[in-house]
């Protein structure tokens, strides 16, 4: 059995854990730090998990760390670890600066342990069938694709909910999901720029937000991240032999051209459990992690450009 720890045990954080603790025979989390150990006791308590309120007492007895607290200390508590010797998964985003995400990606190669960006739907059965398809050649050359995200939990944020905060969660990155996918397949983001506005909520935050994105083999993409309409994500990449549509995690449509459209539907996994086993597989070298530290850093710097882009009222910015 693979011990983790976990550092942040908000609501995402007890997602993982009830994703393996008494699911999994792979991996399972024996350890947590967080800022209110008395708030989380009995959840913890219940699951055999020891709660610590610093995160170097949870290293001993484990073998990897699990970075899913405020995205702004992502860095700092992945560093931490690392330099502790422990391989660690920080939950998208890796970091908030892309020097920051460099610095983290160059001392875990120093120290000769994995550090890995972790995002649900890089698992999901639709991603993996997609992938499938690209690499065999099916969409041809891929030119163009348009993720869209929506959620509708803004509608329930106050003023200073810090998940909307631009500093940490900027206008365009809550579609960030299909944006690592599209950097994983059709290279690094070149540029980028947002039209951030704010459609519903009275505070002062966006909740819509569309991106336009360049890649540097001259691809071209587009995310649209909304915060206050229910549930929905879709990816369609394009390509001149055909085009292919994730929807949702569990299904891919494919219509090569000349050809009829073909539907295939997969049976749901647990993307948190599936992530956490294979991170670690990849903590033992038995595995490669599918999101290499080139790309994770891409993805940051592609995230800092959409603060900057907003800022600037809409500019081009080059990642």
């Amino acid at each position: 059995m693979f011990k983790l720890g976990i550092v942040g045990l908000g609501a995402w954080g007890k997602r993982l854990v009830n994703a393996v603790n008494g699911q999994s025979d792979i991996v399972n989390f024996t350890a947590a730090a967080t800022r209110s150990p008395s708030k989380v006791a009995d959840f913890a308590a219940e699951r055999g998990i020891m709660v610590s309120d610093a995160a170097n007492a949870i290293y001993g007895g484990v073998d990897g760390i699990v970075v899913a607290g405020h995205a702004a200390l992502h860095t700092s508590d992945a560093l931490q670890a690392v330099e502790a010797g422990k391989p660690v998964l920080v939950i998208k985003p890796l970091a908030t600066t892309r020097a920051d995400a460099e610095a983290l990606c160059a001392k875990a190669s120093e120290k000769g342990v994995l550090a890995a960006m972790g995002y649900d739907r890089c698992f999901a059965p639709a991603m993996d069938a997609l992938r499938r398809r690209v690499n065999a050649g099916d969409l041809g050359r891929v030119f163009h694709a348009s993720g869209d995200f929506s959620v509708d939990r803004m509608l329930t944020f106050g003023a200073d909910a810090w998940k909307a905060d631009p500093e940490t969660n900027p206008p365009g990155s809550m579609a960030d999901h299909m944006m690592y996918m599209m950097i994983e397949l059709m290279g690094p983001v070149s540029s980028l720029s947002v039209d951030a506005t704010t459609q519903v909520v009275e505070h002062d935050f966006s909740d819509c937000a569309s991106v336009t994105l360049r890649f540097a083999g001259g691809e071209t993409g587009t995310l649209t991240a909304i915060g206050v309409s229910p549930g929905f994500n879709r990816l369609h990449m394009y390509g001149d032999k055909g085009w292919a549509e994730v929807r949702g995690t569990n299904r891919l449509e494919y219509q090569p051209v000349g050809g009829d459209l073909i539907v295939e539907d997969f049976d749901p996994v647990d993307m948190c459990r599936v992530q956490l086993e294979t991170f670690a597989a990849a903590a033992r070298g038995e595995t490669t992690w599918p999101v290499p530290p080139k790309d994770a850093v891409n993805g940051v710097g592609a995230l800092e450009a959409m603060l900057k882009s907003v800022r600037a009222d809409g500019a081009r910015i080059s990642v």
